[in-house]
């Protein structure tokens, strides 16, 4: 017997990968109940990234030390609550809206438990795996691309202007994450950079507005867009470029949204359960300490060796093969 969901809460306040990997749930929702109502309570990250998603009904941005009530009178009486996140507030607001089921992983107000699932299964997967049980099914876990404004995309549109021709093939690489032991070498990167000037493409480097003066120390070859998109922007220039390579990076999971091909390198975390499944190279070198990266019990390696292990040469290859393809197309 179908259930029937007239009205549903998600709260999710999480980085910008683990945001993104979510949306399947939401198109997949409304493919089963195309007339619920979809609630989304999200932070500031996330409702830059699900502005004008197509299939999110309300969208409700909340902060710490935010008057609550906006939110409890918007999910008020839902049919359930899915909380994704370990916030406790998000659970107790459910709890105050009498949403009679709520769904987490937390412990407090939360009335169906959810379990951890195995490390290697991939992300978008266990979130929908979370909300079977609602009868939400779906084959199709592609992540949905965030919403560019007619205004940004001319923004994008007046960067490229500057920075290529239209016969210029753009490359993009992103160098940094939040955590420096998932990084490749400054050194490599720029290897691959000249490799690619020498044959007359265009390189650019984003990131963040703090990164903005390393990037420029770092990598004077290539452009540097750091602090200058938001994330709907990045969005739009990546799949407006021809390649993009970095590492496990937020920005590979929003390359992931817009079909550019990708290259991601991989050490301490695991691809199986991180990197995008379509369009993208994987290159990793699984060493017996690897993976060690938030494995509970496992110490962080010092040195990085799995991410240094990735040569030049392998990433080029890829590379060369990437570009070729699109010569052809």
């Amino acid at each position: 017997m179908k259930l029937t969901i007239r009205k549903i809460c998600f709260m999710h306040q999480a980085s910008i990968g683990d945001t993104l990997m979510v949306t399947p749930v939401y198109r997949a929702l409304k493919e089963c109940f195309p007339d619920c109502r979809q609630v989304v309570v999200t932070g500031h990250t996330g409702y830059e990234l699900l502005r004008d998603n197509p299939h999110i009904d309300t969208l409700l941005r909340y902060e710490k030390g935010d008057a609550v009530f906006p939110v409890i009178k918007n999910i008020w009486r839902a049919d359930a609550s899915v909380i994704f996140d370990y916030h406790y507030r998000n659970a107790l607001y459910s709890f105050l809206a009498l949403i009679p089921k709520r769904i987490g992983y937390g412990k407090d107000f939360i009335n169906v438990k959810l379990h951890d699932e195995p490390l290697e299964m991939y992300e978008p997967l266990k979130y929908l795996a979370a909300v079977k049980q609602l009868g939400i099914h779906t084959d199709d876990f592609t992540l949905t691309r965030p919403v560019a404004t007619e205004q940004e995309k001319f923004h994008v549109a007046e960067i490229l202007a500057g920075i290529k021709s239209p016969a210029q093939k753009l490359i993009l690489f992103v160098p940094f994450s939040l955590a420096a032991i998932k990084d490749w070498e400054p050194a490599k990167y720029r290897e691959i950079i000249s490799r690619l000037k020498s044959l007359g493409h265009t390189t650019a480097i984003l990131g963040g507005k703090a990164e903005a003066e390393r990037i420029a120390k770092e990598f004077p070859d290539a452009v540097n867009l750091a602090g200058k998109l938001n994330l709907r922007e990045s969005a739009e220039l990546i799949s407006r470029a021809d390649l993009q390579i970095s590492g496990c990076t937020a920005m590979l999971h929003i390359c992931s949204t817009t079909g550019t091909p990708a290259i991601a390198l991989y050490g301490p975390t695991i691809p199986e359960q991180w990197a995008p499944k379509k369009n993208c190279t994987v290159i990793t070198h699984r060493l017996p300490c690897s993976p060690c990266y938030n494995i509970e019990g496992k110490p962080l390696c010092k040195n990085n060796r799995c991410i240094k292990s990735i040569s030049v040469d392998e990433v080029w290859r890829v590379a060369e093969k990437i570009l070729r393809s699109r010569n052809e197309d």
